[in-house]
């Protein structure tokens, strides 16, 4: 399980607690006819709201990381993966490590939907809203991030095992209802079904100077990823 999913199942939790409360308080409002009752069934129920909008959140970040994590497990024996690491020293988590014979990679999984534009390290995303107004959602620069936690791979990669491996970044859409238009990017973006393709017939420096099983093990340690 991710840690995504786990916080995505905090919040649910927390948010069905809440509207337990509310409604509790409710009731004991229309029996007593207190005003105070009413008030914190009114301060739950808003509560709960809050829980509830970050289940959803973390939910749909979530439902992306499983999904690739489903496409990974195609991948033959050869190849390792460690989902959802957190390199000591860092803040941030690796969706996806992939260790192969043909190299070394790390995967950023998105779930965005809407219409997505990418020119070099610059996104953009379009959204319709509920009431079908166009609005400019957040995306950052997904590109930029996994470049980023590349390299990060790469210093830990130097320092524990004492040499250079080239550390190839992917971004994957894993969003079906997402529309891409993608120019001039400098990582690769995919589709999940696109990604084992992907990685089996890359051609990266070999990865023969170090054991990747070791690596594997190393890696293990900082997995958020529990089964």
């Amino acid at each position: 399980m991710f840690q995504s999913r786990k916080k995505a199942n905090n919040y649910r939790n927390i948010g069905i607690f809440f509207i337990f409360v509310a409604l509790l308080s409710f009731l004991l409002g229309l029996v007593s006819s207190s005003v105070v009752a009413y008030l914190i069934a009114l301060l739950f129920f808003i509560a709960s709201l809050f829980f509830f909008e970050n289940c959803e959140t973390w939910g749909i970040g979530a439902q992306g990381e499983e999904k690739v994590a489903e496409y990974l497990a195609f991948l033959n024996k050869s190849y390792y993966i460690i989902n959802d690491v957190v390199l000591p020293g860092t803040k941030g988590n690796i969706d996806h490590i992939v260790l192969g014979p043909n190299g070394i990679f790390v995967i950023e999984t998105k779930n965005h939907k809407g219409f997505i534009t990418c020119s070099g390290d610059w996104w953009k995303q379009r959204k319709i809203g509920r009431r079908g107004t166009p609005y400019l959602g957040n995306i950052g620069s997904p590109s930029k991030q996994v470049k980023r936690k590349a390299v990060l791979l790469n210093r830990f990669i130097q320092n524990r095992f004492k040499t250079y491996l080239y550390v190839n970044g992917i971004v994957v859409f894993a969003n079906a209802k997402a529309r891409l238009k993608i120019i001039s990017p400098t990582v690769s973006v995919l589709r999940p079904q696109e990604i084992c393709d992907f990685i089996k017939y890359y051609r990266s420096k070999t990865t023969k100077n170090i054991n990747l099983k070791e690596l594997e093990a190393e890696l293990k340690l900082y997995s958020r990823f529990s089964q």
